[in-house]
C-alpha cells in the first residue's frame, strides 16, 4: 500500500485565510457557474494534513445549461496549501459519467482564478463522453522546487516497480527528443496524446508498452527531468482516451469506478448492445482513440508513484476498471458462476499479452489505491481471484503441457504457434504481483519457470536455446487456444520442419524478444533465485543475441531489468 488517507489526522497549522481559488464555467450561450474551490475542498477528509501540506478534494457535477444540455460533466479539484506559501490547483474535467441519461459530448468554456488571478481560460468546443483532462497550476510559490531524485533500487525493493539498471545511463539523444517533444507548441493542446499511439491495435516495439514506459524507465534510472516532464505529460494524457466509466451509484453507493460486479452483463464494446449488455451512451467512434487490451500502455502508475497527484490514481483506476469491463462477458464469466474470478476473469480467453497488461493494471490499482478507497474492494477482488484462478489451473495445464509446462494458454492469430514473448509479458506481470507479496502469483511464476528458463537448457533435448527468442515456437491449439506441444525434442523438430527455427543464427530473432526473455529471467533469480533460472539468464545474456548489448539498452531502457546487485557491462 502506499498511501491511505488519515480522516483521524491532527489538523494542519497551515492557513489560507484570504486564498482564493474560484472556477467559472461558461455556456455557449453566455450563462456562467462559478464554484469557489477554497474553503469547500479543504474541509472533510483531507488527503494531505501536515506541517508542509494540506490538500483537499471537491467534486461536483457540472449543471447541463452550460454543458449544451449535458450532465455527463464532473468537475474534479485537487486543492493543496503548502508551508511556503503556494496555493495549487490540480483541475480536472470529467466527462465520465455512464449508465445515466443525458450522456454525451460536452461544450463549454472555463476560467480558474488563484488569489484573484487569471491562471488559465480554456474553450472546449467538443469534449467527448468518457474523457478527461486537467492541468496543475501553481500560484504564491517562493523559490524553485527542488529536483528530487527517487532511489530506483530501494523502489525495486519494496515491489513497486521492476529493478532498471542504472549503470548502463541513456542515450541523451532520447532524452533530448523528450525536451524537444515538450517543447513543441502543440504538446499542451487539451485532449492531445503527447506521443501516445492512439491506435493501441499498432504492434512493433512501441516505447509506451511494457512494466513502465520509455520516458518512465529513464525516469526512474535517471532522475532526468526531461523524462519526468515526458511522463507526467502522457499521464495527463491518458485522460483523453475513451476508457472512463463513473458509476455515481458505485463504490459504497456515493460514486465509483464501474464494477462488473453490479453489471456482470455489461460490455463496452459497441457489440455490447443496448443496456444491460452494453452502454446506455456508446463510445464515440470519431475520437481518435482506438483501446485495445493487447497493447494498453500504463501511463499513470509511476507517474502516481513519484508524484503523489491524485489524479493519476483516478486514471490508473479508470484504466483498470475498463481492463474488465472492456472483456467479452462469456469469458469473464457471471459472478453467480462457481469458482474463482468469475465474472471478473481477464486471462480466460485472451491474448496472453492482453491478459499480462490488464493483470499488471489491476495490480497496479489494487497495490496503489489507499485502504479507506471505496473502490479499494473491488480492483483487489479482480486482482487476488485472477491470480487465484490462475493457481487453480495449473495442475490442468500441466497435465496438457508436459515437458514444456508453464505456458498460460491463449488466443493467437497464426495457427499452431505460440509467441513465447508474450509469456515474458505475463511473467513481467506475474513478477510485479509476486514482489508485493501475492503467495498465488508467485505460484504461477514458479510454474512458468520451468517453460521460461527451460527453453534455454533443453539442448541436449534437442531444442536448440536460441529459438527460445524466436519469434514463434511450434504448438498445438486445444479448446481454440495456443498450448505447447509436449516435450522439447518434438517442439525442436517441428521449429526445423516449419522454417520457425533460428537454425543456428538469430534470423527468427529480428526484434526486442531477447530482451524480453532477459526482463523475464531476472524477475525469476530476483524472486525465486533458482539454479535454473540463474542458468539461463547466463546463457542468455552471454548469447549475442540481437539487441541486448549496453548500448541498445541505453538506446531503449523499457526492459533494462535486471537481477539485484547485477548490470550490464558498460564497455
Amino acid at each position: 500500500m502506499l498511501l491511505a488517507a488519515e480522516p483521524e489526522a491532527p489538523a494542519s497549522p497551515l492557513s489560507w485565510e484570504g486564498r482564493q481559488a474560484i472556477l467559472e464555467v461558461a455556456s455557449a450561450a453566455g450563462g456562467v457557474w462559478k464554484l469557489d474551490l477554497l474553503p469547500r475542498a479543504l474541509t472533510g477528509t483531507l488527503w494531505q494534513s501536515g506541517p508542509l501540506a494540506v490538500q483537499g478534494r471537491l467534486e461536483a457535477g457540472v449543471p447541463p445549461r452550460m454543458t449544451g444540455g449535458v450532465s455527463s460533466l464532473r468537475v474534479v479539484a485537487d486543492v493543496a496549501v503548502h508551508a511556503d506559501g503556494a496555493l495549487l490547483v490540480d483541475l480536472w474535467f470529467r466527462n465520465d459519467i455512464a449508465m445515466r441519461g443525458g450522456g454525451g459530448p460536452a461544450r463549454y468554456s472555463a476560467r480558474l482564478l488563484l488569489d484573484g488571478q487569471e491562471a488559465g481560460r480554456f474553450d472546449i468546443p467538443r469534449q467527448a463522453q468518457y474523457t478527461a483532462w486537467g492541468r496543475l497550476f501553481t500560484t504564491g510559490a517562493q523559490g524553485t522546487p527542488p529536483h528530487i531524485r527517487h532511489d530506483a533500487g530501494y523502489l525495486a525493493d519494496t515491489g513497486a516497480v521492476a529493478r532498471y539498471d542504472v549503470s548502463t545511463g541513456v542515450d541523451d539523444a532520447l532524452l533530448s527528443r523528450m525536451a524537444s517533444n515538450v517543447a513543441a507548441p502543440g504538446w499542451g493542446a487539451i485532449l492531445g496524446a503527447r506521443g501516445v499511439t492512439q491506435d493501441m491495435t499498432q504492434t512493433g516495439g512501441r516505447p509506451d508498452i511494457g512494466p513502465a514506459t520509455q520516458a518512465q524507465a529513464i525516469w526512474l534510472m535517471t532522475g532526468d527531468l526531461r523524462a519526468a516532464a515526458f511522463a507526467i505529460g502522457q499521464a495527463e494524457a491518458a485522460g483523453s482516451i475513451p476508457w472512463h466509466f463513473w458509476d455515481v451509484s458505485g463504490g459504497r453507493g456515493s460514486g465509483g469506478w464501474l464494477d462488473a460486479r453490479r453489471w456482470p452483463r455489461l460490455w463496452t464494446d459497441p457489440r455490447g448492445g443496448p443496456p444491460p449488455g452494453g452502454l446506455l451512451q456508446p463510445v464515440a467512434s470519431d475520437t481518435g482513440w482506438v483501446p485495445d487490451s493487447a497493447h494498453q500502455p500504463d501511463l499513470s502508475f509511476v507517474p502516481y508513484l513519484l508524484t503523489g497527484r491524485r489524479a493519476f490514481l483516478d486514471e490508473l483506476q479508470a484504466q483498470a476498471a475498463w481492463c474488465v469491463v472492456s472483456q467479452w462477458p462469456d469469458t469473464r464469466g457471471h459472478p453467480a458462476n462457481s469458482g474463482p474470478a468469475e465474472g471478473l476473469n481477464v486471462v480466460r480467453g485472451n491474448q496472453v499479452r492482453g491478459a499480462a497488461w490488464s493483470m499488471r493494471q489491476l495490480d497496479n490499482a489494487a497495490w496503489a489505491t489507499p485502504a479507506d478507497d471505496p473502490n479499494l474492494p473491488y480492483f483487489r477482488a479482480c486482482a487476488e481471484s485472477n491470480w487465484s484462478w490462475l493457481r487453480s489451473r495449473i495442475p490442468a495445464w500441466t497435465n496438457e503441457q508436459g515437458e514444456l509446462r508453464g505456458c498460460i494458454p491463449g488466443v493467437y492469430g497464426t495457427p499452431n504457434t505460440m509467441p513465447p514473448w508474450q509469456q515474458d509479458y505475463f511473467a513481467s506481470s506475474a513478477a510485479s504481483a509476486a514482489r508485493r507479496g501475492n503467495g498465488d502469483a508467485r505460484e504461477v511464476l514458479l510454474w512458468m519457470s520451468n517453460f521460461l528458463a527451460g527453453r534455454f537448457l533443453s539442448a541436449s533435448k534437442g531444442f536448440d536455446p536460441r529459438d527460445g527468442v524466436a519469434y514463434l515456437i511450434a504448438a498445438r491449439e486445444v479448446r481454440g487456444e495456443a498450448i505447447p506441444l509436449r516435450s522439447w525434442a518434438e517442439t525442436g523438430q517441428a521449429m526445423r520442419a516449419r522454417g520457425l527455427s533460428n537454425a543456428g543464427s538469430w534470423r527468427r530473432t529480428d526484434g526486442d524478444y531477447a530482451q524480453l526473455a532477459l526482463q523475464s529471467l531476472a524477475a525469476l533469480v530476483d524472486i525465486l533465485g533458482t539454479r535454473e533460472a540463474r542458468a539461463a539468464h547466463a546463457w542468455l545474456a552471454a548469447s549475442g543475441a540481437p539487441f541486448i548489448s549496453p548500448q541498445d539498452f541505453r538506446r531503449d531502457p523499457v526492459f533494462n531489468i535486471v537481477p539485484r546487485a547485477a548490470g550490464r557491462c558498460t564497455t
